[in-house]
């Protein structure tokens, strides 16, 4: 073996074996089952696409024995893996970013038009030598149409990625923007290094670029699964009061520390009479209406459930003014939402908040205070219902 081979061997392993872990890891726990599947789908072709790359560049290496079948096959399933390679993190991304089509069996195989167009075109490439040959003596050379294999993996990479940048800039989205910009992000690694690979092909600048990039995925998937709540998918209580605590460190004497808690009403007649999984919809009714809401605020916010039917909300705010639009905003959304309520039940909140006055508040004044204000909102909703 080389010692510029056994280099090569040893990063495309090293690669390998990430990617098996990761495989192997995320069906413990990597977003939804669905998303799991096709994460470990997107694994299994980028090994693929390393091991043949592997194997082939051993050959053309001589360190394996080389004959020109084996090489214009492994080198197919080279190009061919790394087109499904793009399809499938594509539809993973798409599937981590919420894209409706991919819950449509029919969309998603219409969207391998251009694998199928790669697996046509790679069998007429053993007989004209479109996107590669060999010569006699073992030799290998890029054929006039070796570029369209790149743009077959680019329209896959580069529609992810555009599509994740336009849902981070939504304004409604700015509870998933950090999720939306680590997808985007995705795409560009393994971009870069296959242009670096088309100047030097004889380093495995994919590999690495690929293998990066589902490092950055995989990590950002475990922080959410640490931080979000599995339900709502919205910040746990661990991670409201970690920003909580650093917004006070920042704004802790200007009175600009908004905190919301808020409670739905009569949640647990909706479980008693209508069962969990209504109540989980309800739930879920309710989380979509406060992340509307709050992602028309000027400043970021860190909106949480904070456990059972409670929801807390904490933002840099300039008044009560602006509060107390923001708590007519909620109330708006949660009406539009009982348009969705199949049930005979209606979705309501009580909202109460507090601000930092001034003065040296703590977190534990803070809290007690929109406590309080939402004890008296809960009381003035059942005062209602008792009239009614």
């Amino acid at each position: 073996m080389t010692t510029y081979y056994g280099l090569y061997f040893e990063i495309n392993i090293f690669c390998i074996l990430l990617m098996v872990i990761f495989a192997v890891h995320s069906r413990q726990g990597l977003g939804t089952m669905v998303s799991r599947q096709r994460f470990v789908y997107a694994i299994s072709a980028a090994i693929i696409f390393f091991a043949s790359d592997t194997i082939w560049y051993g050959m053309d290496q001589g360190v394996f024995t080389n004959n020109l079948l084996a090489s214009i096959v492994l080198k197919s399933i080279y190009f061919l893996s790394a087109t499904v390679s793009g399809y499938l993190w594509f539809i993973y991304l798409e599937t981590a970013a919420g894209a409706a089509f991919v819950k449509d069996r029919r969309l998603i195989f219409r969207a391998s038009i251009f694998v199928w167009i790669h697996v046509i075109l790679a069998l007429i490439n053993a007989w004209n030598g479109m996107f590669f040959y060999f010569d006699d003596a073992m030799k290998y050379y890029r054929g006039n149409f070796f570029w369209l294999q790149y743009v077959f993996i680019y329209i896959y990479l580069i529609a992810a990625c555009v599509h994740a940048l336009v849902l981070a800039f939504k304004p409604e989205n700015y509870i998933e923007r950090d999720l939306y910009i680590v997808l985007a992000s995705f795409p560009m690694l393994p971009i870069f290094c296959g242009i670096m690979q088309w100047f030097y092909w004889r380093m495995p600048f994919n590999c690495v670029g690929i293998t990066l990039s589902a490092i950055i995925v995989y990590l950002n998937a475990m922080i959410q699964q640490i931080s979000l709540e599995p339900l709502t998918q919205l910040n746990n209580r661990k991670q409201f009061m970690k920003s909580l605590e650093q917004l006070m460190k920042t704004h802790g004497t200007d009175g600009e520390v908004y905190l919301f808690m808020l409670d739905m009403n009569r949640f647990k007649v909706i479980n008693d009479t209508y069962g969990h999984m209504e109540g989980d919809k309800a739930l879920l009714l309710v989380s979509d209406a406060l992340k509307r809401a709050v992602g028309g605020l000027k400043k970021r916010a860190t909106l949480a459930r904070f456990g059972g039917d409670e929801f807390v909300i904490v933002a840099c705010l300039d008044s009560d003014a602006e509060a107390d639009k923001l708590k007519e905003e909620i109330l708006k959304e949660i009406e539009f939402q009982n348009t969705k309520v199949l049930k005979n039940y209606v979705l309501s909140l009580s909202i109460g908040y507090a601000n930092n006055t001034g003065k040296s508040d703590g977190i534990r004044e803070l809290i007690s205070a929109a406590d309080e204000a939402l004890y008296v909102e809960k009381e003035k909703a059942h005062a209602a219902e008792k009239k009614n």
